[in-house]
């Protein structure tokens, strides 16, 4: 409404950059050891494979993968491509069921044939870090995964 102030122009400035925090459904932790949060607290899963799977994909930023791109990385020392497929199917279900339960099942998505995360509705410290204004990195990154070597060696 006319007149406008800058004060009302902040106010609806600030009032937006609430709601689009309030957007991000989960909080990732990468650096030193992966962790997910949801609602400030620490996100349970079922599996060590499941959360490695979700930490695989928080790592490719998005990128969609298919089901024998995770497998080739999460199971690098078995080479049994058939019950590698069907355990991998289980994790995704153990996934979906575990972002469900926290209500952020939007988070995973599947486009046929790939897997991928949207980082649109996480906060992440990786995933800032690769934007202008990085925040702070130490050296470690997912320190428990060993696929993330190679991530963490980009990031030096």
């Amino acid at each position: 409404m006319k007149p406008i102030s800058a004060e009302d122009v902040q106010g609806e400035i600030d009032n937006i950059k609430g709601i689009l925090q309030q957007e991000k459904l989960l909080t990732v932790k990468c650096f030193g050891n992966f962790e997910v949060y949801a609602k400030n607290e620490v996100l349970t899963f079922k599996r060590l494979k499941t959360k490695e799977l979700f930490a695989f994909l928080v790592d490719r930023n998005g990128a969609g993968m298919t089901a024998k791109q995770i497998c080739a990385v999460l199971f690098q020392d078995d080479t049994d491509d058939t019950k590698n497929l069907v355990y991998l199917r289980q994790l995704v279900m153990d996934l979906k069921k575990t972002l469900k339960s926290v209500g952020v099942e939007a988070v995973l998505c599947h486009e046929s044939p790939c897997y991928r995360v949207d980082t649109s509705l996480i906060k992440c410290d990786y995933i800032s870090y690769l934007e202008p204004g990085k925040p702070d990195f130490y050296g470690e990154y997912m320190t428990q995964y060993s696929w993330a070597e190679q991530t963490c060696a980009m990031l030096q």
